[in-house]
């Protein structure tokens, strides 16, 4: 292996001479932590005083690929001049930039990042900047609400309002001379090698972060009101009054426990609780960390295991046999024989799949809330979470007693703006000072102001008022004495054909709903008299309906017949699209008139995307495929990529070396340029593939 260490332009160690040496160079890798580089010059290298503290420009090569990029954090001095050079990796360029003062909301999570990056890179040198890279990372709304105000570093910030939040992973690379900041909801890389105990296994550890933990639960229901024993799970568990996990059992034996539920009467409803129990139990108390020797380091032949690769471990005495995650990768290159990775993962059971994610707030409810109200409580936790400072001031009475607790934004009661006064008749906001006005309120009597009522829902009550706007109402049966009057919508089922009702719609003015006596047409007339609709019917059927509909644009047709349906706007389909005859695009051509141009059909519901590259100088070539279309399509199911040489030399070649969830790669003759187009099922889609009409 070719080894390279280079300052800039100057080198510090070349494998290939003896020129510039180094006596130690040491590379420790590890996920969402800047990776540190350790290296020893002798007193004799020509360069060693070359570097200077905190200016980027360390540069680690392997067979001429880039592994380290950063700069030096500090260097110290034996007593024979010999100097250690300790670097940090240019994540840590982050740590140079302050975050200010502000709020974001309605904003995706690749746009907060993005953002954050331009923020930066204002705040620094050109060598220190990054531009944003691939975004796999999302949460249940794909909006970011935060309150930044704690003037961190962009890394901190990071780190905190997404990494600590959403779970992922951060990863920095170099591509053309340009440093992208990725972050991935997962490295998606599988590696060949295996790990195995008692060949390259150096140390397994098992992390116990809790003393309860147990492998053998009891679960306990309510007590028999006559024996006072409470309820067990023998009658629906094979005659066995505790459940176990067989995988925990093998790594740390039998530990037996107990829970109660006090109000669980039926034996099968306990049991699904004790196994729901057991398995979080099991989850929140246990992982389990190798560190083993990467096998690359000696045999050439195996695959090289890199941070973030899914390798297996395989141990019979623990009954090990599964995919972890390399969390830190330590590589010692004068000494390779002392190198390690270390892997981690969250205990498997029986029922499960690894989990390798890193995520401190699981997205586990899986209740839908509309968009706009999850908005709102994303934005009302991070202002709450946000609310550092202020200052807390009790109301004395005469006889200077505590009759008033105020929280205040401003040290005294005269200079506080924003006010949040409890006592005995309630609690009160005011942005208007000490005298209010309270335009919210919570009072003893119960009553609330529903001004301030942003988002939720109300059940089972009864509203009373003049005016209610916006939205939907929807109901089987909706009664009112007057006019009612909306600013959207109003769903009604005719409850008898004579009847005529007055519907004002806000904007549109007046319209009746009148039945015609003929039997044949229904008008729908606005107060100015223009026609909005006029259906005709022939035999009970209607043959040809023409919505005439006015806005500030003008009137837009839409006609249904025997002939088709002609809309002169938009048409957008929410449902499927199903056609027996052809689907067509209308092109009008310059010398050949209108012409039909056929859809392409496939057997999966697949979309599609093209590009153009080249190979480098050694024949490979990795292509990043574009985030947008990631998010339409589903790489976790197999796609497929067609590659088409460009190039006057027969022999020129190019083939796939490589599939990823984000990117794929090729090798091939070097410096070949060559179209590329890859298909992929459709995400949501993946499975439907020429189904049966019903």
């Amino acid at each position: 292996m070719k080894l390279l260490l280079k300052y800039g332009d100057t080198t510090l160690f070349d494998s290939e001479t003896d020129e510039y040496k180094a006596t130690e160079i040491n590379l420790t890798e590890q996920v969402n932590t800047t990776n540190t580089l350790v290296f020893v010059l002798p007193t004799l290298n020509p360069n060693k005083d070359i570097p200077q503290e905190l200016i980027p420009g360390i540069a680690l090569y392997e067979d001429d690929v880039l592994v380290f990029e950063g700069r030096v954090l500090y260097t110290d001095d034996d007593i024979i001049g010999n100097r250690t050079f300790t670097c940090e990796g240019s994540l840590a360029y982050l740590l140079d930039s302050i975050v200010r003062p502000n709020t974001t909301q309605d904003t995706t999570i690749s746009e907060y990042l993005s953002n954050l990056i331009d923020q930066h890179n204002l705040q620094v040198e050109e060598s220190k900047r990054f531009q944003l890279g691939t975004v796999t990372v999302s949460n249940s709304t794909d909006n970011v609400y935060q309150i930044d105000n704690d003037y961190s570093n962009t890394l901190s910030v990071i780190q905190d309002k997404l990494v600590n939040r959403l779970g992922g992973y951060l990863r920095v690379r170099m591509l053309n001379g340009v440093r992208y900041l990725d972050y991935l909801e997962s490295y998606d890389s599988l590696s060949n090698q295996t790990i195995e105990f008692q060949k390259n296994i150096l140390d397994l550890s098992n992390h116990i972060s809790s003393e309860n933990v147990i492998t053998a639960l009891i679960p306990l229901g309510a007590k028999d009101d006559t024996t006072e024993l409470p309820l067990t799970i023998e009658s629906v568990n094979g005659g066995k009054d505790y459940i176990f996990d067989q995988t925990a059992v093998n790594l740390f034996g039998w530990i037996y426990g107990t829970q109660t539920w006090d109000d669980v009467t039926l034996p099968q409803n306990l049991l699904t609780k004790g196994q729901a129990a057991l398995q979080a139990n099991i989850e929140n108390s246990v992982s389990i960390s190798i560190t083993a020797f990467d096998m690359s380091l000696v045999d050439a032949d195996i695959d090289k295991i890199y941070l973030g690769d899914s390798v297996k471990v395989i141990s019979t005495p623990h009954d090990l046999d599964k995919y972890f995650i390399v969390k830190k990768r330590e590589k010692k290159y004068m000494n390779p024989e002392n190198s390690s990775i270390t892997l981690d993962t969250v205990i498997e059971r029986n029922t499960d799949k690894v989990s390798s994610t890193d995520k401190t707030l699981q997205e586990a409810v899986n209740v839908t809330i509309p968009g706009q109200i999850q908005q709102m409580i994303d934005y009302q936790t991070q202002l709450i979470l946000g609310g550092k400072g202020g200052y807390v001031v009790f109301g004395m009475n005469e006889q200077n007693q505590p009759e008033e607790i105020y929280i205040l934004d401003k040290p005294t009661v005269n200079d506080a703006v924003n006010i949040i006064r409890m006592n005995k008749n309630g609690i009160g906001f005011s942005n208007s000072g000490i005298n209010g006005p309270y335009t919210s309120a919570w009072t003893i009597d119960g009553k609330f102001n529903a001004d301030f009522i942003s988002a939720g829902t109300l059940t089972g009550i009864l509203i009373k008022g003049t005016t209610i706007e916006g939205g939907f109402i929807r109901g089987s049966a909706i009664t009112t004495d007057q006019d009612l009057t909306v600013g959207n919508n109003i769903y009604m089922n005719a409850q008898n054909e004579t009847a005529t009702k007055q519907i004002y719609m806000s904007n549109t003015g007046r319209i009746r709903f009148t039945k015609q006596t003929d039997g044949n047409s229904v008008e729908m007339i606005s107060s100015s008299g223009a026609n909005y609709a006029n259906l005709s019917t022939i035999a009970g059927e209607y043959s040809i309906i023409v919505f005439n509909l006015k806005d500030s644009k003008g009137t837009l047709n839409i006609q249904f017949s025997t002939s088709g349906i002609i809309f002169d706007t938009d048409l957008t389909c929410l449902k499927n699209l199903n056609v027996l005859g052809t689907k067509n695009r209308l092109v009008k051509t310059q010398n050949y008139g209108n012409r039909l141009m056929n859809a392409i059909e496939s057997t999966y519901a697949v979309f599609e995307d093209f590009g153009t590259a080249i190979t480098d100088e050694k024949g490979y070539c990795s292509i990043e495929l574009d985030p947008i279309f990631l998010e339409t399509v589903n790489t976790d199911y197999p796609y497929q990529c067609f590659l088409t040489p460009l190039s006057d030399d027969l022999s020129a070649r190019i083939n796939i070396s490589y599939k990823g969830k984000t990117a794929f790669s090729v090798i091939g003759t070097p410096n070949t340029v060559f179209d590329w187009r890859i298909v992929a099922r459709q995400r949501g889609y993946e499975n439907t593939r020429m189904e049966v009409q019903e």
